[in-house]
């Protein structure tokens, strides 16, 4: 009798009487089904949980833990099998739900990702009623069901079709607006479909919103102007250039540069000098084969790393926005073990200034050179450069999980690991081991 894989052995576990399947699965961990066995035994279980009463949503339910387990397939003849036998299981619990869409849109939609990972047809079916359904049309899960077709998959054009007429409402026109313009890019359409009546209405709406919460709409609306004909394309030029945030008015200057328009590329060189917006500004005259405009300035080591902090500080995992302040702290040549090479750093100290009366200020330091980061709660202006660096250096060999990361993240343990460094005890082909004991409590 073959022995039985972890999978099977928790599907029989959760499955069984007053077991948990959720924590079954969870204990798992990131597992790959790599046989057909293991694609039986999920198929088999859930046509046994389909039957029992749903349960209530959330991301810590066993019906996210069994759909999960569709996109850990890494072999051809499970994904086959799953194809065949898993997917329309996996729909039939999909139209079960769909009646309690109010409180399983995170569950459907998960659901609906798998279906255009695999590709069967009536699984696209389901992903095309979703775009249209008024509470599945609103999910943020949309940006990532499109990026699961491959660019050459020979069922986009019928998709794009499909959901061209009519354009879906919600967040869903928003995902597929931002999938198109990148096909379109990439010379994979033909035709944009919002280069119609009923498209250029929307990207106009975009475009005039006074609403902060649409801006990044108006950023992807931008975008697809280079792929809109005239005399539409003129008019919503014009209002991108207009528009009050900096960021649609690059993209508008991308899409107006692209289209040969030498007022574009000006208005990105001219960006490209201010640190919180240079780093994007480059990244678009390089992407339209014009960095030779980009000015010498613009690649001044200190220049492109403060800009360069400020574009990651901007990002919405972060502030959010650019900094209102930001100075030199410190930089310095040093050899750095995260890396195994020697190579310049530098600190920044930045300023948020509050937005509300009664708030704080955010203030803080923030590094470049390595692995660009800001250490909010452990670092701040009064401390001395040597001790960020080294709570940096013991971070960053944290996340690479490299074995001289100190258990505890210290001041000292991180300037030990540095002046190791610095008198020579890595190389460049330590490939990441310490010639220091490994039992050495740093």
């Amino acid at each position: 009798m073959a022995k039985k894989t972890p999978l099977q052995i928790a599907l029989e576990r959760g499955l069984a009487d007053g077991g948990d399947l959720f924590e079954a699965l969870n204990d798992l961990d990131q597992y790959q089904i790599d046989s057909l066995e293991d694609a039986e035994a999920l198929v088999d279980a859930l046509e046994l949980y389909v039957q029992k009463p749903i349960e209530a949503p959330g991301m810590f339910t066993a019906f996210h833990q069994l759909v999960s387990l569709f996109q850990s397939v890494v072999e051809v003849s499970p994904f086959q099998y799953l194809v065949r036998r898993g997917i329309p299981v996996l729909i039939r619990a999909y139209d079960d739900r769909l009646s309690a869409a109010n409180e399983q849109q995170n569950e459907l939609l998960f659901a609906v990702k798998i279906f255009a990972r695999y590709g069967l047809e009536e699984g696209l079916d389901r992903l095309v009623q979703a775009a249209y359904h008024p509470v599945l049309r609103e999910g943020y899960l949309w940006s990532v069901v499109f990026e699961q077709f491959g660019d050459l998959d020979p069922a986009i054009p019928d998709l794009v079709d499909r959901l061209s007429d009519p354009l879906p409402d919600g967040f869903v026109c928003i995902a597929f607006l931002d999938w198109v313009n990148r096909l379109a890019r990439e010379e994979l359409l033909t035709v944009h479909p919002f280069d119609a009546h009923e498209g250029v209405q929307k990207l106009r709406h975009w475009l005039r919103s006074s609403n902060k919460d649409e801006f990044s709409f108006a950023h992807s609306a931008a975008a697809s102007l280079p792929f809109i004909g005239e005399p539409q394309r003129e008019q919503l030029l014009a209002l991108a250039m207009d528009h009050p945030d900096s960021a649609v008015q690059m993209e508008s200057a991308w899409a107006s540069a692209r289209l040969g328009s030498d007022a574009g590329l000006k208005f990105l060189v001219r960006l490209s000098l201010e640190r919180n917006y240079s780093t994007t500004a480059c990244a678009y005259l390089e992407e339209l084969g014009r960095d030779d405009l980009i000015p010498d300035e613009a690649n001044e080591p200190q220049f492109r790393a403060m800009a360069d902090l400020c574009d990651w500080l901007a990002h919405p995992q972060e502030f959010g926005r650019p900094p209102d302040d930001i100075e030199l702290y410190d930089t310095r040549e040093l050899f750095w073990p995260p890396t195994n090479d020697v190579r310049q750093v530098w600190l920044f100290k930045y300023r948020f200034i509050a937005e509300e009366p009664g708030e704080s200020d955010d203030c803080g330091l923030g590094m470049y050179g390595s692995t660009t980061f800001s250490l909010f709660d452990e670092t701040n202006s009064e401390m001395a450069p040597e001790d960020v660096y080294a709570l940096h250096c013991c971070w960053e060999l944290e996340n690479n999980g490299d074995p001289r990361a100190p258990d505890e993240r210290t001041i000292a343990a991180g300037r030990a690991i540095l002046e190791a460094g610095a008198h020579g005890e890595y190389s460049d082909d330590d490939d990441g081991e310490s010639e220091l004991d490994d039992e050495e409590d740093y």
